[in-house]
């Protein structure tokens, strides 16, 4: 029989499971089970390992997505959905499986839900970034309708008034953006945490992440989401170079939203390309429009430090080198109003404090992601990177690829700062050392 450690991240899961389950009891009024919950709380970590998804990505993300009392009910199996056309592929819309989706015709867009007891919440996963579409509700048997304007945002949470009766609708001429890969409907109650709530990011932030791909904020960047933006509640922005297909930006915006992320990440308009060769790499776009597209993401949003890909290209890839190496001349070009004037003049000219590069070789730091984090239930930002990674399921069959562990001769726990006009760093644990929004240790 095996037992767990103390320590351990299984006995700090079970734990967590363990408490929530005695919130549960005590909700309910049951002193028998409140009273058991509370003994199993002292005995978890000396109990012997249940066996089953403890200590794997999934049994993460199940922790950190627990119900709480008083979350609102997902009630959508008990909801009548209809689409005007298409209705061979309505089952689609709650299979819960981003890669399946219902489109319909183009004159047959219209989703139709009656509900058996009132709605107070709708959560929709748009194929694509949402344009002008119309929500009619019936509230005490009066109907009542909303035009929401494009937000900009694939998932996004709409709140209803009670309602029994739904239906969505494109406004435009040109409807043919109007699809969803999944919908939920939700009762009375508190917004559950698996539902996603994005804010756009404004024109400053404390940390900016460049990657090239969906799943590199995970598999070389380790605990840094989970750490600054859950654990810290720090400003992050995730900038992605090359976003991929409706699926990957789905996937991307699950991982993010699972890890803490608040900001709705920024997609660059760059298609995917293997190389080998930095020059090969910039061929495919023109040089230039690469370097103004970088220089204008320091300056629209402004962050403190930027962190970015190993300048080998992690393991040479024509993409993450490139992310490396205009991410080095746009520190510089976007502090010069001369340097790519378009984007200055919209913007303002502006100077990052500090950029760290992944694996860069000199001023290096090691970070530490096998803290364990509150904002997690004690699981570590390690931990949560790998549960992040665990949602970009289309990129699980290349089995190379992993969050890259400390003794990684790829370690996501190891930078270097490349550039800085703050000075060196000297404790070597925060990207924030130096700056305004530094962690006080």
């Amino acid at each position: 029989m095996t037992f767990f450690r103390l320590d351990s991240p299984k006995a700090r899961l079970y734990t967590f499971r363990m408490q929530h389950l005695q919130i549960t009891a005590a909700m309910k009024g049951d002193s028998m089970r409140r009273l058991l919950a509370a003994l199993l709380v002292l005995a978890a970590l000396a109990l012997p390992a249940l066996g089953g998804a403890e200590g794997t990505p999934p049994a993460y993300k199940e922790a950190v997505y627990l119900t709480q009392p008083g979350d609102a009910e997902d009630i959508t199996a008990e909801c009548k959905i209809t689409v005007a056309s298409k209705g061979f592929t309505l089952p689609r819309l709650t299979d819960r499986d981003w890669d399946s989706y219902w489109k319909g015709e183009p004159g047959g867009k219209t989703v139709e839900i009656t509900c058996p007891k009132p709605a107070y919440g709708l959560y929709i996963c748009w194929l694509e970034e949402p344009r002008a579409w119309k929500l009619s509700q019936q509230v005490h048997g009066r109907w009542q309708e909303t035009v929401f304007e494009p937000s900009g945002m694939m998932h996004e949470y709409i709140p209803l008034d009670g309602a029994t009766k739904l239906r969505l609708a494109p406004q435009a001429r040109k409807p043919d953006w109007f699809g969803m890969s999944e919908l939920f409907i939700l009762g009375e109650g508190n917004v559950p945490r698996y539902v996603q709530r994005w804010q756009m990011p404004d024109d400053s932030c404390d940390l900016m992440i460049y990657v090239a791909h969906p799943d590199d904020e995970t598999l070389f960047f380790g605990g840094a989401i989970p750490y600054y933006a859950g654990e810290l509640k720090k400003d992050l922005v995730v900038a992605v170079f090359t976003p991929g297909h409706r699926l990957r930006k789905a996937e991307l915006l699950n991982a993010m939203w699972l890890m803490g992320a608040a900001n709705y990440p920024v997609f660059g308009p760059f298609h995917d390309t293997y190389s080998l060769k930095l020059d090969t790499a910039y061929s495919q776009f023109g040089k230039s429009k690469v370097l103004n597209f970088t220089t204008a993401l320091f300056r629209q949003y402004g962050p403190r430090v930027v962190l970015t890909h190993d300048a080998n290209g992690e393991y040479g890839h024509g993409m993450h080198r490139i992310c490396a190496d205009a991410s080095l001349k746009a520190f510089d070009y976007a502090a010069d109003p001369a340097r790519h004037p378009e984007s200055a003049q919209q913007y303002g000219a502006f100077q990052a404090e500090k950029l760290y590069l992944h694996l860069y070789e000199k001023n290096q730091i090691e970070m530490d992601w096998d803290v364990p984090l509150s904002a997690f239930g004690g699981l570590t930002g390690f931990q949560m990177a790998q549960a992040g990674y665990g949602e970009h399921q289309s990129q699980h069959r290349y089995e190379q690829y992993q969050v890259e562990p400390k003794e990684s001769d790829k370690s996501s726990y190891l930078f270097g700062l490349a550039r800085t006009t703050v000075g060196l760093d000297i404790k070597g644990n925060d990207f924030l050392e130096n700056t305004k929004g530094a962690i006080a240790k």
